[in-house]
Order: C-alpha cells, then sequence, then structure tokens
C-alpha cells in the first residue's frame, strides 16, 4: 500500500508527539503532581487569560495594517478570522489554519484569495523577525551564572529558581550573533525584493527553469502575490509599526508565562520567561499532532529546567500553560465559525485538500464555503 503525501506528514507529527509525550510523562511523580495542581494559585489565570486573549487582538490590529494598502476591514472581522485559523491549527492536522484565515477573508470582504494569502505569508515573516528581534534581546539580556549554591528545602518545595545553567548560556550567547546576522539579512532581502522585484524574478525564473510549465505558473502567480503583499514596506512608518506589533506579542507571550509562574511560586525572571516563550515558539513550528500536544509540554519542562525549576513544577505548570494557550482559542474559534456561518465540515474538507497537495481545487473549496 503507498503512503499518501497526508498519510506520511500524518504519522511524522503523531510519533513526534508520542516521543515527546513519553518524554514528559517518564518521569512524572503523581502524588507530587496532583499536590502541585492542588496548591497552584489559580488567581494568576485571570490576567493570564486576558494577555492570552489580547494576543490575538493585537494580530488582528497587525492584519489590518498589512491590509491596508488593499482594503480596509474592521478589526472585529480579522479577529474573527484569526480566531477561526488558530482553532483549525489546534484541533486539525497541515497547518490548515494558514490556509483557512485567506479563504475566509475572500469570502467576507471579496479581496483575491492569492493576495489575502500573501498578506499571511508576510504576517509569518513579521512574526519570524519580530521573533529573531526578541530572542537577540532576550539572550543580550540574561542574567550571568550565580555562583552554585546549594538549594534549600523551601527552594525545592516552592519550585523557586536557583540560578541559570552555567553551561548553557555561554552557547546561548553565541547565538545571539546568528540571530541578529539572520534578521538583518532577512530584513534586508525583504526591502531588495520590494525595490527590484523583476531582478528577483529572473533569478526564480532560473532556478525554475526545469520545472513543467504549469508548475512555474503558479510559482510566478504565488511569487506575484508575495511582492504585491511586500507592498506595505515601501511605507516605511507602517511597516516600521508591524514589526512594533510583532515584536510586541512575543512580549505579550513572554508576560503571560511570567505571570502564570507566579500560580506555582515560580520565582522566574521576566528575561526567563520570555525565554521560555522563544523555546515554545520554535518547538510548535516542527510537525507534530493536533493541538501540540507533548512537544509543547516538553519545550515548556526543557526550557524551565534551565532556570532551575523544580521538575514537578515545571510538569503541573506545563499542563496549565498548554490548557490556557489552547483551550480558549479552540472554543473562541468555534464560536465564530458558527457566527460567519460556515460549518465544521467544510474546514475539514480544506484540510484534507492542502494535506493532499490539491492546491488547483482550493478555489472551488472557497466557492463551496461561500
Amino acid at each position: 500500500m503507498k503512503l499518501s503525501k497526508k498519510n506520511i506528514l500524518f504519522i511524522v507529527s503523531i510519533l513526534a508527539s508520542i516521543v515527546c509525550t513519553w518524554l514528559f510523562v517518564r518521569n512524572i511523580e503523581w502524588v507530587l503532581l496532583k499536590n502541585a495542581l492542588r496548591d497552584a494559585n489559580y488567581w494568576f489565570i485571570i490576567p493570564t487569560l486576558i494577555l492570552t486573549l489580547l494576543v490575538y487582538v493585537v494580530r488582528a490590529i497587525r492584519w489590518r495594517g498589512l491590509l491596508s494598502h488593499i482594503k480596509p476591514v474592521s478589526v472585529l472581522d480579522l479577529l474573527s478570522v484569526t480566531c477561526i485559523g488558530f482553532m483549525a491549527n489546534n484541533v486539525l492536522p497541515a497547518r490548515v489554519g494558514e490556509v483557512l484565515r485567506p479563504f475566509i477573508l475572500t469570502k467576507k470582504e471579496d479581496i483575491k484569495f492569492s493576495t489575502s494569502f500573501a498578506t499571511v505569508i508576510v504576517e509569518r515573516i513579521f512574526d519570524m523577525l519580530g521573533l529573531l528581534i526578541f530572542t537577540v534581546v532576550i539572550i543580550a539580556l540574561l542574567p550571568h551564572p550565580a555562583p552554585p549554591r546549594i538549594p534549600t528545602l523551601a527552594d525545592v518545595s516552592a519550585g523557586q529558581v536557583c540560578a541559570i545553567s552555567e553551561s548553557i548560556l555561554p552557547s546561548l550567547k553565541k547565538w545571539t550573533e546568528v540571530f541578529a546576522v539572520i534578521g538583518i539579512a532577512t530584513i534586508a532581502t525583504l526591502f531588495c525584493v520590494v525595490l527590484k522585484p523583476d531582478f528577483f524574478r529572473q533569478i526564480l525564473s532560473k532556478f525554475c527553469f526545469f520545472l513543467p510549465h504549469k508548475v512555474k505558473d503558479k510559482i510566478f502567480g504565488l511569487y506575484e502575490s508575495f511582492v504585491y503583499g511586500l507592498k506595505i514596506l515601501e511605507n516605511k512608518t507602517q511597516a516600521g509599526w508591524i514589526l512594533a506589533l510583532s515584536i510586541f506579542i512575543w512580549i505579550l507571550g513572554g508576560a503571560e508565562i511570567y505571570l502564570l509562574g507566579f500560580s506555582f511560586h515560580m520565582h522566574l525572571p521576566f528575561v526567563g520567561a520570555c525565554l521560555v516563550a522563544v523555546c515554545l515558539a520554535l518547538a510548535v513550528a516542527l510537525p507534530q499532532a493536533p493541538g501540540y500536544i507533548g512537544v509543547f509540554h516538553i519545550a515548556v519542562l526543557k526550557s524551565l529546567h534551565i532556570f532551575g525549576i523544580e521538575t514537578t513544577a515545571a510538569q503541573s505548570y506545563a499542563i496549565v500553560l498548554w490548557a490556557i494557550s489552547i483551550l480558549p482559542s479552540t472554543i473562541m474559534g468555534f464560536v465564530f465559525l458558527w457566527r460567519e456561518g460556515i460549518a465544521f465540515r467544510e474546514v475539514v474538507k480544506l484540510e484534507e485538500e492542502i494535506a493532499e497537495g490539491k492546491l488547483e481545487e482550493l478555489e472551488g473549496v472557497t466557492r463551496d464555503i461561500k
């Protein structure tokens, strides 16, 4: 039996989540975990939830900025589409939400699909740029290792931070220069594409010379849409605003992690919480089962270990953080999906088309959704 691309990707994703889940649960002491969850101060979940929801609002505002040179769209409509996209990413494989968002936007605002899809690509580029800048600053601000000391019983029972690992810090500091170079090169490349689109189109043509004409036409069509989406960079003020919002999104992510730490009596420095956010962002970008099960948890656990957080405290914290990160966005996504009058079966159909690589059939899916 020949495996399809969809099945291969699904198997790899499930295996990744199974392995990470096993790594997370293999050392759990269930009695201690139960006690940690029972003794947590859950009042801090309220401000953490507010920050979580604020992230989606800021994302909608940023998307509105990316669409400003195409068509004005209300923040509420974009918040609706954004939440639906994240819900789809949470419950379905193949990152279907990244394609579902421009399709719904096409339905709502009569914007060409390739154009709206280009804004999503540019949005992810700004996410990457924001993360690079955020990472460089965070690593530069990491405290130097404190002299080793024997943890007290109070430290262990409270799950308090001892000190950042002395062996980890130099390695992280070395990566600062690498991230900085990548960020500068990416920004420079994007501006060059905007200034000289024909030149880069010629380069792309040379790389695609061996492809069939039908495939080349699709690639060049996506390139033109991508360049059109990058037109936002021609307005330097607007581009700076979009980048600032992108960095702010990552700061909010760090603030969520920092605030929730108080629920489990963890004295994690804010810069440490931001580093956990960076590790988590890199981890969830990997292939994995829907809902980021396992990969999310082990990423939080291992990044908290960098700061000496005791394992049981880190495990209980990871479980609650996962629930706060996944459940509200999923619920909001289903509510907005109902608001938009879209059946969930249409979302599943779109996921199947994406997983099989049948991109030429996606326009038909859009018509069905309408």
